[in-house]
């Protein structure tokens, strides 16, 4: 028997709580890269000033990143428990699964039969 909407609603909160995790996760990851590729653009701005500026850069959106989860944690504290949404059919535009089912409140089967993996590469 399929869920309704209304089966599926859950609090806002709960789900500006988990957007505000996945930005506090992007923050740190981007934090953690900032570590990794900041002595190759000081080396660059050596050659070349205007690398310095895309350091500074990542730096910002590192920084815009933890503001906005916090900002939507913060939310999350003050939002009504009895204001509900079904947010499955806005985490079904989320193309990696992973994510998808987290903010879509999914269970297991449920995100494997909604979404189907998609492709992933590192170099």
């Amino acid at each position: 028997m399929a869920m309704n909407s209304a089966d599926r609603a859950v609090p806002i909160s709960d789900v500006t709580d988990r957007v505000g995790d996945a930005l506090s996760d992007l923050c740190r990851s981007c934090e953690r890269l900032q570590g990794l590729i900041a002595p190759l653009i000081l080396e660059a701005a050596g050659r070349h000033p205007s690398h310095l500026k895309e350091l500074q850069e990542f730096d910002h959106i590192c920084q815009k990143l933890g503001n906005l989860a916090d900002f939507v944690a913060a939310l999350a504290l003050v939002l009504p428990d009895d204001w509900r949404l079904d947010p499955s059919v806005a985490s079904r535009v989320v193309t990696m699964s992973d994510l998808s089912s987290h903010l879509g409140f999914a269970g297991e089967a449920e995100a494997a039969r909604d979404h189907a993996p998609g492709d992933f590469e590192l170099f």
